[in-house]
């Protein structure tokens, strides 16, 4: 009789290389397995992806809504993605460090770059092609030093067309150099640029207004209270509706990728069948009409989430509108465009009721599930700010149309010099005293409640002298370099002007710094042609004349001509404007 010996240690660990196996098999057939892990997604990108004050709205990135597609309680969403910056200016400015601080083994990066790249009208931030793919590869390798998963998304179609990433006027294929690297690395390949050309121009392809009206951001008078008097941006940037689109399709391309792209590594693979596992069940929302004849625009239906936002939009063409109601016939709202509501957790059907169209009927459908958790996104970039400052230099007159917001400039958040009163006629608390130096600056912490492509900027200075003492200017993510002749005394104020300054919807910075031994002006003030741009713990100006109830004014789309002796109202008091002393070229702007 054989007796009964317990197993070995050799086969315990064969026993293991059998289970190890398994789970690796599993992983590559595409099995969804059950992961209860908790990681950051850290999102990396420009403009069509950061996160918006509710003052902009309805502007939204596709990193700001992302968040709603996973898992809430298994999932944070950092969005460290900002307005105007390239693959090299984000590295530059150390953005990508930041990230990768904040990061832990395990957490994701999505990368969305290409758009600035491109923009060879901005030095400050273009990217020759040669260089695009090195920057993007820098990504990926801080990545895999830190144990973050990486995974690259081509920039989204803009304008109707791909070839702006292809064979475009530039011949910029960020696109192809994104998708070679992903290829190399073995990592997942995000092609919302394809995917979202192809739904722009096959399944909205006879609905070109749907798409500029309803995704891009071109939003008629009246439409939105943040942009009471309208905005035409049609081209580039997106309202909720497009970026919720957009992480629509980036969680297909993940999907796809863990399906069928048999490229990836095993240590990808696993990484992404985790991701994968977070997304949340998206149910499908049908919108239409009771009329049989109905040709004017309307919301197209959509596969979100439950608990994500969602907007019901209906532009009737001479028919006329009455209500929306659910599939109980339980009537929502009257206005045309009816937003702020959650996705239930149910397949639903939405109808426009018009006058003269058929009755509602009830539909049959299930019981509605739970929403799950609701996510929540952070950024320690991103735009929301609880900074203070000296509320003595809020402005809290009124400002003058040509100019909507003043800023005294008297009191830097940091600065080489002081604050002065002692010379005549400033307007402030003062006037900030630059040293003389060529290396003295300022820098004021500055708000923005809206998206501007083409502010125009003020600055209000005086000092005497015979020699020039120019500076270069940042506005948010732009550098300008501005003439500043003297003014004929300490006491004699004159002002230089930026057109095209851009300015996004968040908090930035605003730096000056002297170029010339003798150090920069006296600086009294700046202003901006357009309102809702104060100093960051501030409260926007009001303005002459201004009865709307919302703080918010659309950027005009003539930019305002300076006129010799043009007088104009700044902080409550006249005083004498100038000729332009800075007049810079004007440029195209594909992408901020």
């Amino acid at each position: 009789m054989t007796s009964f010996r317990p197993p070995s240690r050799n086969l315990g660990i064969v026993m293991k290389r059998v289970v190890k196996y398994l789970l690796i098999a599993s992983v590559f057939a595409g099995v969804a397995v059950s992961d209860s892990t908790s990681f950051t997604i850290h999102v990396a990108g420009d403009s069509t992806v950061q996160t918006y004050k509710d003052s902009a709205y309805p502007q939204t990135g596709w990193g700001q809504v992302i968040g709603y597609f996973f898992d809430g309680a298994r999932v944070k969403v950092n969005n460290a993605a900002l307005g105007g910056r390239s693959s090299r200016t984000f590295i530059e400015e150390g953005r990508l460090d930041g990230i990768m601080k904040a990061a832990q083994k395990g957490d994701y990066l999505f990368v969305q770059f290409g758009h600035n790249d491109r923009d060879y009208s901005k030095p400050e931030r273009y990217v020759e092609p040669s260089q695009f793919s090195g920057y993007i590869q820098k990504f990926v390798d801080e990545g895999k030093k830190k144990g973050v998963n990486v995974i690259l998304v081509s920039p989204m179609n803009l304008n109707g067309s791909r070839n702006v990433f292809s064979t475009g006027s530039n011949n910029y294929d960020a696109r192809g150099m994104m998708q070679k690297i992903a290829t190399n690395s073995k990592i997942p390949f995000v092609d919302l640029n394809m995917k979202s050309y192809n739904t722009y121009n096959t399944t909205y392809k006879n609905m070109p207004d749907y798409v500029t009206r309803y995704l891009y951001k071109k939003l008629e008078k009246g439409e939105y209270p943040n942009y009471p008097d309208g905005v035409n941006d049609g081209t580039t940037h997106f309202q909720e509706m497009g970026s919720m689109g957009h992480a629509q399709m980036i969680c297909e391309e993940l999907e796809d990728n863990l399906k069928n792209n048999t490229n990836l590594s095993a240590e990808a693979k696993a990484a992404l069948t985790t991701l994968v596992s977070a997304i949340k069940p998206r149910y499908t929302i049908k919108v239409q009409t009771n009329l049989s004849n109905y040709n004017g625009l309307i919301t197209q239906t959509q596969q979100f989430p439950a608990g994500s936002p969602m907007t019901l939009r209906v532009t009737p063409n001479g028919q006329s509108f009455e209500k929306w109601v659910d599939d109980d016939c339980k009537e929502l709202s009257t206005k045309q465009i009816y937003y702020g509501f959650k996705t239930p957790a149910r397949n639903i059907t939405y109808t426009a009721m018009f006058k003269g169209g058929a009755a509602c009927q009830p539909t049959s459908h299930g019981e509605e599930g739970s929403s799950g958790n609701n996510p929540t996104s952070s950024s320690s970039d991103g735009p929301q700010s609880s900074a203070s400052v000296d509320t003595s230099l809020c402005f809290t007159g009124l400002a003058d149309t040509l100019w909507r917001s003043p800023i005294d400039m008297s009191k830097p958040e940091v600065g080489d010099g002081t604050t002065d009163a002692n010379h005549e006629g400033f307007t402030g608390q003062g006037f900030f005293n630059l040293e003389n130096s060529a290396y003295s600056t300022a820098t004021y912490n500055v708000t923005s409640d809206q998206s501007a492509s083409n502010a125009r900027m003020m600055v209000r200075y005086a000092f005497d002298g015979t020699a020039n003492r120019d500076m270069k200017i940042t506005v948010d993510y732009g550098t300008y370099d501005v003439a500043f002749p003297p003014t004929g005394g300490w006491d004699k104020w004159d002002t230089v002007y930026i057109d095209d300054v851009w300015v996004d919807a968040l908090d930035f910075k605003v730096k000056l710094a002297s170029t010339t031994n003798d150090g920069g002006p006296n600086v009294d003030m700046i202003a901006f042609d357009i309102k809702g741009v104060y100093r960051t713990g501030c409260k926007p100006a009001k303005v002459k004349g201004d009865t709307a109830t919302t703080r918010i004014v659309p950027v005009r789309s003539v930019t305002v001509q300076p006129t010799a002796n043009k007088t104009y109202n700044a902080l409550g008091r006249t005083v004498p404007g100038a000729k332009s002393h800075s007049k810079l070229p004007k440029g195209r702007y594909f992408e901020h």
